[in-house]
């Protein structure tokens, strides 16, 4: 599993997984007629944007800022923002690469140094943020990275490789999967911390810091996504913890995301302060019955369309209202384009197939009837060539805390 310098790093990946990750890319690059690829810096969405570096170097998190060129052959060669001092503490604490430089962020500029060293004046560069991807349509390159590279090298040529990265990213390792489970397991543990000190008159932001601090202390990564909304009857959760104190009585909503080695697994747990009325044991149990409905329909060949119809129709037949996003894909980035039955998504992805070594959050919303009340509950699967696999242990019993 690990690799050999993982004194610095809580989860490092082997040399094995990092030659089968080259070659999978250099296959793909030979058959799009890339020489190099370029892969920028773009730290946005919790670092979900770094995705590509970070598959290909083990180097980030915490905001790291770095980038990456990769050539067809060769070493690749690393641009970090900071001194020589933390070039250094990264090619100590990893064994992928070892031709990390330094940039004050002038990321064009590293870019230009090495093309000119490796002889690619004139070569076909696969750009990783030229194209758009399902949450980032405007792309991940910064405009001026790029237009100064296209002004430098006008023989070049710099075309989109951000869907050939994606694609590449879809299907899981097994020790991707490991550091998958690593991640869920992170999260679960930082749901309990959440769950041991919310109590009545504890502000929601204390009892919030205890979850990143469960984080941090079992290895995971910041920064990440946590959503949070408490209240007698709060609906959809968001990223501020307000200063409020909990009452008795109060629901807590949530979507957990934590991080193992950059890989990132989400966990929705509502959290109870005090025993939940009859109706929100109601829709704590449908939310639960959702998730394994459609855990059981999930394997090789079958359908978004097929798996998310078992939720539907159950939260339809009950009267109450199927809302949110049952399924997405999950790992470094966006690995997956989501299912969203909302408004604003507006992609059809009922007929697409899922696939042996796709990894998705499963975790299905449930809203009453009037819309005045809202619960989601489930955590990480893996497509498995038998099936599929679940990576989080919750078994479904509402969590009272206080």
């Amino acid at each position: 599993m690990a690799s050999q310098k993982n004194d610095g790093l809580p989860f490092t990946f082997s040399l094995t997984e990092r030659d089968r990750r080259y070659r999978q890319v250099r296959a793909q690059m030979a058959a799009s007629g890339f020489d190099a690829l370029i892969i920028p810096c773009n730290t946005g969405h919790n670092e979900a944007y770094q995705a590509d570096v970070r598959y290909l170097t083990q180097v980030g998190g915490f905001a790291t800022e770095v980038a990456l060129f990769f050539p067809s052959q060769g070493e690749p060669t690393c641009f970090l923002r900071g001194d020589k001092q933390r070039t250094n503490w990264w090619c100590g604490v990893q064994d992928w690469v070892q031709d990390i430089r330094p940039s004050d962020c002038a990321w064009s500029e590293g870019f230009t140094a090495v093309i000119r060293e490796r002889g690619l004046d004139s070569a076909r560069m696969g750009v990783v943020g030229i194209g758009g991807t399902y949450r980032s349509p405007d792309g991940l390159i910064l405009h001026g990275t790029l237009a100064h590279l296209q002004k430098t090298f006008p023989q070049a040529k710099f075309l989109n490789a951000t869907e050939m990265m994606l694609d590449i990213r879809l299907l899981k390792s097994e020790e991707e999967i490991a550091a998958l489970q690593r991640a869920t397991e992170i999260a679960e543990i930082s749901i309990k911390a959440a769950a041991d000190a919310a109590r009545p008159g504890q502000r929601e932001n204390q009892v919030y810091a205890q979850m990143v601090a469960a984080m941090v202390k079992e290895g995971g990564e910041l920064p990440t996504m946590i959503l949070w909304r408490a209240g007698s009857s709060p609906t959809r959760p968001d990223r501020y913890p307000p200063q409020r104190q909990l009452a008795a009585g109060d629901v807590i909503v949530n979507e957990v995301e934590a991080k193992c080695a950059g890989y990132m697994a989400q966990v929705r747990r509502p959290i109870f302060v005090g025993k939940p009325s009859p109706e929100y044991e109601q829709l704590h149990e449908l939310a639960v019955e959702s998730f394994h409905l459609m855990y059981n329909r999930m394997r090789p060949g079958a359908t978004y369309g097929y798996v998310v119809k078992a939720y539907t129709d159950l939260i339809e037949d009950w009267g109450y209202r199927a809302s949110g996003v049952p399924l997405h894909g999950v790992g470094l980035g966006e690995d997956l384009p989501t299912v969203n039955l909302g408004k604003g998504f507006s992609r059809d992805l009922s007929d697409t197939e899922m696939k042996t070594g796709q990894a998705y959050i499963l975790g299905p919303r449930v809203t009453s009837p009037d819309g005045s009340k809202m619960l989601a509950w489930g955590d990480a699967v893996v497509i498995t060539e038998r099936g599929v696999k679940r990576l989080g242990k919750g078994r479904g019993e509402p969590i009272i805390a206080g």
